[in-house]
């Protein structure tokens, strides 16, 4: 008895000893993520997708945080494989240029790269990047408009921060789409609110002061910026009138906000589809040597009369 006893224990041990042996193999791999600014509702969905998937895939994940500041965010990135232990790295840059040193001088180290959400322009080697096409998601903004104002529309246009990408290339279709009604589509006032909410308040609150008249249509460059709008127009007493705020991103706020009705639309960019398919391929790549590649992401508009379509985050 003493002795199957013995056997039991040691057996034990070495199943134990064997789980830890494989999580510890499970986990050889660490990718660092480096986030522009992680408190951004949109970077918060992206972790806690991040986060879920480096379990699956049993990686380790380090995260960095910008904080909104492009020499921050390069910094860290640098001190990170200056410490050494990272083997691939994914990074939404907080501007189009400014990562550009950084981006040459992890390629140069031989350590794989790969953009996600916004784009790097000028590497001296094209970064592949994973992530919406967002000239086509402000088209679908800009489109909206035009179908549910058939008559023309006034448009207050909330764009986000400047030297972004995602900002720059929204902005862009925003106005694409709304040239495609003629020009009884106009924007009437455009102004950076920098992703904020409470720069989206500000900023709603100060053109509804200085407009002539009402505008038919807010539209946010994303969900953040269109709360804020839609706040501003509560408390200068114009939510009863009519005026539309549509956004970007389907976020959980901005959906429940649709579903209130107190926003109209927004465009879900996937934020889960967007860091899970750059991790696998990150993960596919380090462990098989396969590909790096761009991977685009279809953007889709979410109303009220699809919400069940809008990618859920693990916190909701």
């Amino acid at each position: 008895m003493l002795q199957a006893v013995t056997r039991l224990v040691i057996s034990v041990a070495m199943v134990t000893s064997l789980m830890a042996m494989a999580s510890a193999q499970a986990q050889d791999k660490t990718i660092l993520i480096s986030f522009p600014k992680a408190s951004y509702p949109f970077f918060q969905a992206v972790r806690a997708h991040a986060e879920d998937e480096a379990r699956q895939l049993g990686i380790r994940l380090l995260v960095e945080d910008g904080k909104g500041d492009s020499i921050d965010q390069a910094s860290d990135i640098e001190n990170a494989l200056a410490t050494g232990g990272v083997d691939g790295i994914l990074v939404a840059p907080n501007d189009v240029y400014a990562l550009v040193p950084t981006m040459n001088y992890v390629q140069q180290r031989g350590i794989p790269v790969v953009t996600f959400d916004t784009h790097v322009y000028g590497a001296t080697r094209e970064v592949p990047h994973v992530g919406i096409d967002n000239v086509d998601g402000g088209r679908l903004l800009g489109n909206w408009v035009v179908r549910h104002f058939p008559a023309g529309a006034k448009v207050l246009h909330l764009t986000g921060l400047s030297g972004s990408s995602s900002g720059i290339e929204r902005a862009r279709g925003v106005r694409e789409g709304l040239n495609t009604g003629g020009s009884q589509y106009r924007i009437v006032a455009e102004a950076s609110a920098n992703w904020s909410r409470t720069e989206g308040m500000m900023v709603t609150e100060g053109q509804l002061t200085f407009l002539p008249e009402l505008p038919d249509a807010i539209v946010a460059d994303n969900d953040d910026m269109a709360i804020g709008a839609v706040e501003a127009l509560r408390q200068t007493g114009h939510s009863q009138q009519g005026v539309q705020v549509i956004g970007f991103d389907a976020l959980p706020f901005a959906l429940q906000a649709i579903r209130d009705g107190v926003m109209a639309a927004t465009v879900d960019q996937k934020p889960g589809a967007q860091i899970r398919t750059a991790l696998r391929m990150m993960n596919e790549h380090l462990r098989s040597q396969a590909p790096l590649r761009s991977i685009k992401i279809e953007p889709v508009l979410i109303e009220k009369s699809n919400l069940q379509d809008a990618e859920i985050t693990p916190s909701q």
